[in-house]
């Protein structure tokens, strides 16, 4: 085990603020055979120095500067340099724990796996709340999917993961990520790889600590064409998940909760043409949200409420307001 080759791919774009805590995470790791490439995706905010500080200091860190492109060119670029025989993906602004690597190749190779995932924790509100800690036997595809679609499953980013190379690479050519896809293009690269893997390992430990931040698709105050990407990447990804009903009807019911964000904040933005756009793709998937075993009673409740005002015109301080309910919502 020890003489594998982990490379961690972290693309980097301004995140000052939190990268010098993510790098101590990653060069501090107990498993010490480590390939660090980081991407700076054509940072502005002096990311890119603290990349190069960190080369100078750790022989193992690699850093590649490059033109802003989106995360899926960094990604790409960070695939293209890697040497290693497991791979790894982080993001810059969160951390792992110590022995997170040590112990995900130690589940991969005592289970004979391709791939294995760990659990995670999430900072929804500021509390730590750990997902993914439920035991689960090695599986292969369709198992894999189906604990990564759980509400409280390994979920579907790229992070808590790690493949051995031959899923990614293949004569040579490696599964790229499509820059077209700004939003969402994570799962759709993950859902390509798992496809070509036997068995999946699960360690039912939160050793990935991911800090949810403004910006991404579910928190921005408003709708663009980038975030609109995630309706065509949602789509991608139903059309690569195993033909399993009950997987499809979960991974159908993920889609309209995570979606149903974008229609709102086109209502309250007063973008009728987004909101209309959202509501038609998400609309086939609501009966399937709301048998789902997966969400709340008070989860469903909240965006019924939520689509009622919407339906009804009322004002959107008031859809905002319904909008901000959080606790015990989720």
């Amino acid at each position: 085990m020890q003489s594998l080759t982990v490379s961690i791919i972290i693309p980097v774009y301004n995140v000052a603020p939190y990268l010098e805590a993510c790098l101590r995470s990653v060069c501090g790791q107990s498993y010490e055979h480590l390939e660090i490439i980081l991407t700076d995706d054509g940072s502005t905010d002096g990311s890119g120095t603290i990349c190069e500080a960190w080369g100078e200091k750790d022989l193992r860190v690699r850093v590649i500067h490059q033109a802003n492109g989106g995360v899926s060119s960094a990604r790409n670029a960070g695939l293209h340099a890697c040497t290693g025989d497991l791979i790894c993906f982080v993001d810059s602004d969160d951390w792992l724990a110590p022995d997170m690597i040590e112990k995900m190749v130690a589940c991969l190779c005592e289970n004979g796996a391709d791939a294995a995932m760990c659990g995670f924790v999430d900072y929804p509100h500021g509390a730590p709340v750990k997902k993914g800690v439920f035991p689960v036997q090695p599986c292969g595809f369709s198992g894999t999917v189906y604990q990564m679609l759980r509400r409280d499953g390994s979920f579907t980013s790229l992070w808590a993961k790690l493949f051995k190379r031959e899923l990614v690479f293949r004569d040579g050519q490696f599964i790229s990520f499509n820059p077209d896809l700004a939003y969402g293009e994570d799962e759709v690269w993950l859902l390509q790889v798992l496809q070509r893997s036997i068995k999946t390992a699960f360690l039912p430990q939160a050793l990935y600590n991911w800090r949810p931040r403004a910006g991404s698709v579910t928190r921005a105050d408003t709708v663009d064409e980038k975030q609109l990407s995630i309706l065509a990447s949602k789509k991608r990804a139903l059309s690569l998940l195993p033909d399993d009903p009950k997987i499809r009807t979960l991974a159908r019911s993920r889609i309209y909760n995570d979606c149903f964000s974008l229609k709102t904040r086109a209502y309250c933005t007063n973008d009728r043409e987004t909101f209309q756009t959202v509501s038609r793709a998400i609309r086939p998937m609501r009966r399937d949200f709301l048998r789902s075993p997966e969400f709340l009673s008070l989860r469903k409740c909240k965006l019924l409420v939520l689509n009622a005002e919407m339906r009804l015109g009322l004002p959107a301080g008031l859809v905002k307001k319904t909008d901000a309910l959080t606790h015990g919502f989720r």
